[in-house]
């Protein structure tokens, strides 16, 4: 066989930071392994809220906002109603 290069793989583990409690929100931060880079968690509306990653802090704490003002419209569409009591059909004995 031929002399093969062996390369070296020269990222770490991602290092956990501290979170920042935004607007009663917990921001979770870390220090990407690879590339070094800050990352922010947040609550994206284009997936459905679901937690996703961004490098800018103003992005994530805007979301949280947007975040905040869906859950509050959602509350007065259906005050004092959970998602889980919403989709349970009442029965009568």
């Amino acid at each position: 066989m031929r002399n093969q290069k062996k390369i070296k793989y020269k990222g770490g583990p991602s290092e956990t930071l501290d979170s920042i409690m935004f607007a009663g929100y917990e921001i979770k931060s870390l220090k990407h392994g690879n590339t070094g880079h800050i990352l922010y968690s947040f609550p994206s509306k284009v997936h459905e809220w679901e937690r996703c990653w961004t490098m800018d802090l103003q992005t994530a704490k805007a979301s949280v906002i947007k975040y905040q003002q869906h859950l509050a419209e959602i509350e007065v569409e259906k005050p004092g109603e959970t998602p889980l009591e919403s989709t349970v059909p009442n029965e009568k004995s």
